[in-house]
């Protein structure tokens, strides 16, 4: 008799810490939007960011969340990243209301959003920088140039899109120039090649852009950057989630959190190169 009980006794235990599994299950993506769901909006693919592959949310800002999840989720039991509006008001607009009549809105946004652009900075809350985009000047040694103010009297190239934006803004160095050539940043090699064959005396690119290319490496980069774009996560101003998710972003990287830096191979896996000047303070730490 006693053997019976204790076995019933076994077999109730485990069905206990099945069905304790099965209630507890571990938070991970949403399969349905409810009020207990964290929304994480992204306005459009925006590589290596944010992008959609084969009907499936990806990048750099998507896996990073992934990964923090669990630090920043309070009282959100899963999360979903959902595609918004370009005039989406982060912690204003209702993205859906779920079955039970409760508004779902999105606190977060993600995809490479900007900090310092117009008015952004002064109606939102932003993290810490999380990429740096910085734009800088290559060049050689054959070519002379070793300082911004050895490039007046030669031909400089520069990529399209912000290089060249950081360039105009600079218009003394550009006006010292004897020409400026523009190059798209699909043309990176081509314009390297030109680089290597003196047609042009020195490139103005974006990091981005510039480690895409396969022979980065064999440049010289001049000392001093044209202009450095920064990237980090926006909110609602005076949101709780900017120290949270700062702090868990100091935690992956932090090794006295971690045996090792968790987040820098993150961001060089999508970047090809560490693109992160990260830092924070928590406040115990300051």
């Amino acid at each position: 008799m006693k053997t019976t009980k204790k076995i019933l006794a076994v077999m109730l235990s485990a069905m206990l810490i099945v069905l304790c599994f099965a209630g507890c299950s571990q938070s991970g993506p949403a399969e349905e939007i409810t009020a207990k769901t964290m929304l994480i909006a992204y306005t459009e693919d925006n590589a290596p960011f944010v992008y959609e592959e084969n009907g499936e949310v990806k990048g750099f800002d998507v896996e990073l969340f992934e990964t923090i999840f669990k630090d920043v989720k309070n009282e959100y039991k899963n999360y979903k990243f959902v595609k918004v509006d370009k005039d989406y008001k982060i912690g204003e607009d209702v993205y859906c209301v779920d079955d039970n009549g409760e508004n779902c809105i999105a606190y977060v946004m993600i995809g490479g959003v900007q900090k310092d652009v117009g008015s952004v900075n002064e109606n939102y809350t932003f993290s810490e920088d999380v990429i740096n985009d910085r734009i800088i000047t290559i060049t050689t040694d054959k070519s002379g140039v070793t300082s911004y103010a050895s490039l007046e009297g030669k031909t400089v190239g520069v990529v399209t899109g912000v290089a060249k934006t950081a360039l105009d803004k600079h218009t003394a160095i550009k006006n010292n120039c004897k020409a400026v050539q523009e190059y798209k940043a699909e043309d990176i090699a081509a314009a390297l090649a030109d680089l290597d064959a003196g047609k042009i005396n020195a490139l103005v690119a974006d990091e981005f852009v510039y480690h895409s290319a396969e022979k980065a490496a064999e440049y010289k980069i001049l000392d001093g950057e044209l202009d450095n774009i920064s990237y980090a996560y926006l909110f609602k101003k005076w949101d709780w989630y900017n120290d949270a998710i700062n702090e868990a972003i100091y935690e992956l990287k932090s090794p006295e959190y971690n045996d090792a830096d968790e987040f820098t191979p993150i961001v060089e896996k999508y970047f090809g190169y560490n693109a992160s000047s990260f830092e924070y303070n928590p406040p115990e730490k300051k």
